[in-house]
């Protein structure tokens, strides 16, 4: 299930409801708890930043700091980890090795490293994906998932 996720990429879908993150979070428990009876841990996955530029905070959920007590890599797989980007009851995620926020000329830029894969290369090579909010979307070059 998560590896059919992980090849998807990129997506914006409807709204997950009215709380985006506990959505995820709830998922990402029930995952665990559904393979030996885990424990699940978020750690240090909710962050906040400003996805839009307009001085409100906005929320990235990554979950490379998921754990779970039953399974080593529960979350992530040899191409990353999913990133989610959530604004209002808006979420899009991003297969990432990496993630980092960026300012350019006063407007917010995620950095998304990908693997190799993403750009022509290998995979254990990384590249950047440039993502940034316009007329209420996530924007990049990448082309959408098909």
């Amino acid at each position: 299930m998560i590896a059919g996720i992980l090849a998807l990429g990129l997506f914006s879908g409807p709204a997950l409801g009215a709380d985006p993150v506990s959505q995820i979070l709830q998922a990402a428990e029930e995952t665990c708890a559904s393979f030996e009876k885990g424990e699940f841990a978020p750690g240090m996955a909710i962050t906040e930043v400003d996805l839009t530029g307009d001085g409100k905070a906005d929320t990235l959920v990554d979950e490379s700091q998921f754990s779970c007590s039953s399974a080593a890599s529960m979350y992530c797989g040899s191409g990353g980890c999913m990133l989610h980007a959530v604004v209002g009851d808006q979420s899009w995620q991003f297969q990432a090795e990496g993630w980092h926020m960026i300012r350019w000329d006063k407007r917010p830029v995620l950095l998304v490293a990908r693997d190799g894969g993403w750009c022509g290369g290998a995979g254990a090579q990384l590249c950047y994906e440039a993502v940034v909010w316009s007329g209420g979307d996530m924007l990049s070059v990448m082309p959408p998932p098909q």
